[in-house]
């Protein structure tokens, strides 16, 4: 993704120096971005590099530039000088004031993370830095970089001032809702490790640079679904069972007061959670034939503690056979294929729905899920606000640009969901209203 700060007195500063660099120094400019490329990618990335789209390729140019241009060295008359100062120097390009403070102020900008909170197409955007989570927001115009930018996206980029306001560099590393968890928290571990060395910034740029060219040049990872409650990783586990004893299994089930249903429709086991909500902790199902049953589990510690208390529960009545575990992502990553083959067949977008459900149910259905997950989300912690409550998180400024920036994330989300699926998009007045807070 390619950000162009607005036409101003600095316009053309990066293209002046590219231009004077190219032409005076091309052998020391050429070996300068070849050795960047270098130490960002692996030989084989290289290669893969050159098989991307003419325009990602122009994209990553521009980057890697600018890059060059902040924090690069070029071996030129002599010696090994570091561009920035060079360009700046007596001898360098001729350029205008406010040119010369835009590349000095590109050599002292770190290239940073930043979570986008708010996004006014065309106009600006909201930035909260992603790593220090007391800084103040900044608020940085910008016209085309908006236009595919939404909140809740991570966002890597150096932010510079220009007279009364801050713009981004020519440079921006947009990060997806699946890439972006495991960049921040590969930039956060060696941050811990570097502490206040003085290369630090740029070691921690640099990796910035890799994550993001690796989305281009690996699959996208699928996201780990988190059980909302218990915060473990969600998996798909059956374990299927014979039935021995028809009325010993329905006797010993029917004990139970945590357990509600019957053979026909089956069995769940309620749990009666902190938060106040009933939750079911396992399904029991009928299986395929008349003398089979499975029980569905959606954590490995639900599956684990489960299994122990279902057979010590029926005894003989039923004989354990087999277990099998689907990871959520896997599940996932077949859905979209076959969702995808099946709209391949018909001619026409998938809307992602079964075939028996319709947009109305599946509108009804994602009303309750969304108010019964997000029940009691003002006053439980969230790791994206230090794990602070919203409640909490919005007594300062910064909390509360945050907490505002979760909530549009939610709702970009939601709208983005409701259009796939030709369904009426899901309000998140509701948590809004619960913290009090203005748009």
């Amino acid at each position: 993704m390619t950000y162009n700060p607005e036409p101003s007195a600095h316009q053309g500063a990066a293209e002046a120096a590219i231009t004077w660099l190219s032409t005076l120094h091309r052998k020391g400019w050429h070996n300068a971005f070849m050795n960047l490329v270098n130490e960002l990618l692996l030989e084989e990335e290289r290669q893969r590099l050159t098989a991307l789209d003419s325009q990602v390729i122009q994209s990553i140019e521009i980057n890697l530039n600018d890059w060059l241009l902040a924090e690069g060295d070029i071996h030129a008359r002599g010696g090994i000088r570091r561009i920035n100062d060079y360009v700046l120097s007596p001898s360098g390009p001729r350029l205008n004031a406010a040119q010369r403070d835009w590349l000095q102020q590109l050599g002292q900008r770190p290239l940073r993370l930043y979570d986008v909170t708010d996004v006014v197409l065309g106009q600006q955007m909201t930035l909260c830095d992603a790593l220090d989570k007391e800084a103040e927001p900044i608020v940085v115009r910008e016209r085309s970089g908006t236009q595919n930018l939404k909140p809740g996206e991570l966002l890597g980029c150096r932010i510079l001032r220009v007279g009364d306001h801050f713009q981004m560099s020519g440079s921006g590393y947009l990060f997806t809702l699946l890439t972006g968890p495991r960049a921040i928290a590969l930039v956060r571990q060696q941050q811990q490790a570097l502490g206040q060395q003085l290369d630090a910034p740029r070691k921690m740029g640099l990796l910035i640079m890799v994550e993001w060219l690796q989305h281009w040049l690996k699959p996208a990872p699928m996201p780990t679904v988190i059980d909302h409650y218990s915060g473990e990783p969600m998996k798909m586990i059956t374990d299927r069972y014979r039935v021995n004893d028809e009325v010993a299994l329905a006797q010993a089930l029917a004990s139970q007061s945590d357990v509600e249903g019957n053979r026909q429709e089956g069995w769940s086991r309620i749990m009666n959670c902190t938060d106040g909500q009933l939750r079911s902790s396992v399904h029991l199902n009928p299986g395929e034939k008349a003398d089979q049953i499975e029980l569905f589990y959606r954590t490995q510690a639900y599956a684990d503690e489960g299994r122990v208390w279902f057979e010590a529960l029926v005894g003989a009545s039923a004989t354990f056979v087999k277990r099998q575990v689907q990871e959520t992502a896997d599940a996932m990553a077949r859905s979209h294929k076959q969702a995808d083959r099946e709209s391949s067949k018909k001619g026409k977008s998938s809307s992602g729905l079964p075939p028996e459900l319709d947009a109305a149910a599946l509108s009804q259905m994602m009303t309750e899920v969304i108010h019964n997950t997000y029940a009691n989300w003002a006053d439980e912690p969230i790791p994206a606000l230090d794990h602070k409550t919203p409640r909490q998180a919005i007594k300062t400024s910064t909390g509360l640009e945050r907490v505002k920036g979760l909530l549009r994330s939610y709702e970009a989300n939601e709208a983005s969901q409701a259009r796939q699926q030709n369904r009426t998009e899901i309000s998140y007045d509701f948590l809004w209203a619960a913290l009090g807070i203005p748009r």
